[in-house]
This record gives C-alpha cells, sequence and structure tokens, in this order.
C-alpha cells in the first residue's frame, strides 16, 4: 500500500462513504458537492487509483464503474502508523500529549481514550 495524494484520497473518500459501486459521473457528482470537478481530470485519477490498487473498474452500456479494493479501515491503519512513525518517533503517548496541549482534543476526550484502553486490555492479561 502507499499513500495517497490529497486528491486522490478525497475521490476515495465519497467512494467509500457511499460503500457501493459507483459510475464515473456518480462520483463527480458527489465530489462536486464541495467544488468543481472536470471530468477528464477526474478518469485521470480514477485510473491512477487503479493502478495503485484501490480500485477495480468495469464498463457496462456506456458507463464505467468503480468499486474499492481497499477497505477505508485499512488504509486509514496504514496512514495513521506512517504518521505515528513519521511525527511522533512511533509514541502515542507523545502524539495524545501533543495533542492535549495543543487543545486540540479535551479531557472529555481523553476520558474516552482512558475507557477504550481499559475495555480493550481488560481481558488480554
Amino acid at each position: 500500500m502507499q499513500k495517497l495524494p490529497d486528491t486522490e484520497l478525497e475521490i476515495m473518500q465519497v467512494i467509500w462513504k457511499e460503500g457501493r459501486v459507483l459510475s464515473t459521473s456518480e462520483i463527480k457528482e458527489l465530489l462536486e458537492e464541495h467544488r468543481p470537478w472536470n471530468i477528464s481530470a477526474l478518469q485521470t485519477l480514477l485510473n491512477r487509483l487503479i493502478d495503485r490498487g484501490f480500485l477495480d473498474s468495469y464498463k457496462e452500456g456506456k458507463s464505467r464503474y468503480y468499486q474499492t479494493k481497499i477497505k477505508e479501515k485499512d488504509y486509514l491503519a496504514f496512514e495513521n502508523s506512517l504518521f505515528l512513525q513519521k511525527v511522533n518517533a512511533n509514541s502515542l503517548t507523545k502524539l495524545v500529549a501533543s495533542l492535549y496541549q495543543s487543545n486540540s482534543i479535551t479531557d472529555e476526550d481523553l476520558d474516552e481514550l482512558a475507557k477504550f484502553i481499559e475495555e480493550k486490555t481488560r481481558g488480554g492479561a
């Protein structure tokens, strides 16, 4: 797996969110809820996503359809791992401390994280 450029990630997020096979025109319509898209540029990016192994494609009639090959949760795990390794020297504690010090997370967020950790480690001893 490889890190996606922002524009390709934007396309994948739309496809993942829909959770179904989509035509080129449907993808364009969903993307245009945020900004205008050129169909030729979109087709180029969709082909790159196929080449990178993120999408499968097939043609039916005059339309081309796309479906995901990589699940969103798998890509997020990959991206988060890269980020943690690159920016925080693989330290989750550094990441959480940095987020807390920058007021990006609240005490309630920390409580929620503590509960999550407790649930995940309770049975793992």
